[in-house]
């Protein structure tokens, strides 16, 4: 894709933004993934030799008009999941979850309650960054209408997509912060302590107000700053407050949000995982998108990795469910031992992928963000790992993750190998379950008001527990 810059932008990347280019770079332009790299065909930038190469977008200024080309992997493609035959006069209403990375969308008949079309989309705001606190921070430099912007054109587009006479509703879910942004609300107090959100109850606002094609927009309430409505709304589907006692929930993803009902309460934390598992901060690292690779398994009878890749495209990079599987063998071969250090320079997968030391450091650090916040989570709660009844496990991640993999990789305990379901993205069945069902919000409450809330930054255990689970266990070897 070729596109022309005017030379009164401060970089290529804030240019890009600024005329509504979804085009992903996973640090937010900190200069330091590396991974926004653009093509000059025509033009100057500042610090450019020869006027022809490639560039990052982050750093490359225009000293004049200039024509880029941006790679196809970079460029946030729009994808539609499934659709069956409906009429454009249906009674229609669209559930939405916004999540950090993805958006995801379903067209309801209200009428008869069924699923009518899906969209599922990677999120525009991604230009700011791959995770929660690279949105914060640049709403905290003046960009809260920017990304208030992108997240409004982006949901026009999924809706008017869904070609229907009229949407009566619109119900939304999603992390706090994301949810701060789709109502151009500055989350910047949520940047620094105490964390504070500017509103966690419902809201009900009127599509207009958006210039959104819904009648009215409902949003869920959420229970924290870094638990959000997405939490509430799995939490309120799986019905967590009955036929349950000391069940787990967790949804990975740059946050891993998790709550265990245990004795009629509901203790949540969350954890800042970092990006990992959305495929930054790796160097070979992608988004869930056509070309990444999901699935490694390792043949020891001819030493071989054999993959498979999203939309079975080329292979172009390594999403969270491989990279999982990938430390996984190579903790299994030798490759790795408990400290994370590596026996070769760089573990190959496919051609021009391939693992080093310090992506090995980023997945310990994210590993074992996720298996503190689980043992603090449970210690808090009176619970023995072994006392868990069961663990369901949500969100994106969560839905293709090999389950004897994450817990060989020391990402979840060995002792929930055989308890875990995998639930996929409870937080889009929650937003349909609110726009069909007239008690949902009812349930969603009383989940909220049993709900407690710990900090885990306030918690000396968990930095003691989150130094010893950087460590691999000698046992996954």
């Amino acid at each position: 894709m070729k596109i022309t810059i005017k030379n009164n932008e401060a970089s290529v990347l804030s240019a890009l933004g600024n005329m509504g280019v979804a085009f992903s770079a996973p640090c937010g332009g900190r200069h330091v993934c590396g991974k926004c790299k653009v093509k000059l065909i025509e033009g100057q930038i500042l610090g450019d030799t020869d006027n022809v190469g490639d560039f990052l977008a982050c750093q490359g200024i225009p000293l004049s008009d200039i024509t880029v080309e941006l790679p196809d992997e970079l460029i946030i493609k729009n994808e539609v999941e499934g659709s069956v035959a409906f009429s454009p006069a249906v009674r229609a209403g669209v559930a939405l979850d916004i999540g950090t990375t993805t958006l995801s969308a379903r067209l309801i008949d209200l009428n008869t309650g069924a699923i009518l079309d899906t969209r599922s989309e990677l999120n525009d705001q991604r230009i700011f960054g791959a995770d929660v606190m690279s949105r914060i921070n640049a709403a905290r430099n003046g960009k809260t209408a920017e990304l208030f912007g992108l997240i409004k054109r982006q949901t026009q587009r999924i809706l008017n997509s869904f070609r229907v006479n009229e949407i009566e509703q619109l119900t939304v879910s999603g992390n706090t912060t994301m949810l701060h942004l789709f109502t151009n609300t500055d989350p910047s107090s949520m940047g620094e302590l105490p964390f504070t959100p500017v509103f966690l109850v419902e809201r009900n606002i009127a599509g207009a107000e958006f210039s959104l094609p819904a009648r009215v927009v409902k949003l869920l309430p959420s229970i924290a700053a870094f638990i959000g409505s997405d939490i509430v709304a799995g939490l309120t589907s799986l019905d967590i407050l009955h036929g349950y006692n000391n069940a787990l929930f967790i949804d990975i993803g740059t946050n891993g949000e998790m709550a265990l009902f245990h004795d009629r309460k509901l203790y949540c934390c969350s954890t800042a995982a970092g990006p990992a598992f959305e495929g930054a901060e790796i160097s070979c690292g992608m988004g869930s998108i056509p070309g990444a690779i999901n699935k490694i398994t390792w043949s020891a009878e001819n030493s071989r990795l054999s993959f498979t890749t999203i939309g079975d495209a080329p292979p172009l990079g390594l999403c969270g469910c491989g990279l999982i599987d990938a430390i996984a063998i190579m903790l299994s071969t030798g490759v790795i031992d408990e400290t994370g250090a590596m026996d070769t320079e760089r573990f190959a997968i496919s051609e021009g992928i391939s693992l080093i030391n310090r992506d090995i450091r980023q997945f310990q650090l994210a590993k074992s963000a996720i298996l503190s916040g689980i043992k603090i989570l449970c210690k808090n709660a009176g619970v023995k790992l072994s006392e868990v009844s069961v663990v369901f496990i949500a969100g994106g991640l969560g839905f293709f993750i090999d389950q004897q993999n994450a817990v060989r990789a020391g990402l979840l305990p060995m002792v929930f190998l055989d308890k875990i379901k995998v639930c996929g993205n409870l937080s889009l069945k929650g937003a349909v379950q609110y726009l069909t069902d007239p008690g949902f919000l009812m349930v969603a409450k009383a989940i909220i008001n049993k709900s407690i809330s710990l900090d885990l930054a306030a918690d000396p255990a968990f930095m003691d527990e989150f130094a010893e689970n950087m460590l691999f266990e000698k046992t996954c070897a």
